[in-house]
């Protein structure tokens, strides 16, 4: 987003947010003619996003964003030095659940890989035990 040279809030880049109940922030409406709402045309936000990073006060960064809640996020773009301003939204749409689902089954299957090596090697050290230091 472009930013404003005075301190901007949600509504000048044209969004509306609202928190969930763990201090998550969320958009809650995309203001026609803005910003926002040529990004929407484009397919890069939506309403429903989740706000999880945003630009750090100054320089290139990003902070987590994730249980600040709507008024430090919004604290945050209004004192952010600069002309632009960068988040990074999480979608909960089908995809993006599909594609949780599939990194925590790829998790899992690593989880048991490591189990299962560990479980061998502390068979092979057991053995290694009962044979004696000289395998005698």
């Amino acid at each position: 987003f472009r930013k404003q040279n005075a301190a901007t809030q949600g509504l000048q880049l044209g969004l509306k947010f609202k928190e969930s109940f763990a201090k998550g922030v969320f958009i809650q409406e995309v203001i026609p003619g803005s910003q926002a709402a040529q990004l929407e045309n484009q397919g890069k936000l939506r309403v429903g996003d989740e706000i999880v990073m945003v630009s750090a006060t100054f320089g290139d960064e990003m902070w987590s964003s994730r249980g600040i809640g709507k008024v430090r996020l919004e604290k945050s773009i209004a004192v952010r030095q600069g002309g632009f301003i960068k988040f990074v939204l999480e979608s909960s749409d089908d995809n993006s659940k599909r594609r949780q689902k599939e990194l925590a089954d790829k998790a899992k299957k690593q989880n048991d890989l490591n189990a299962r090596l560990q479980k061998q090697l502390a068979s092979e050290v057991n053995t290694e035990k009962k044979k004696g230091f000289f395998g005698f």
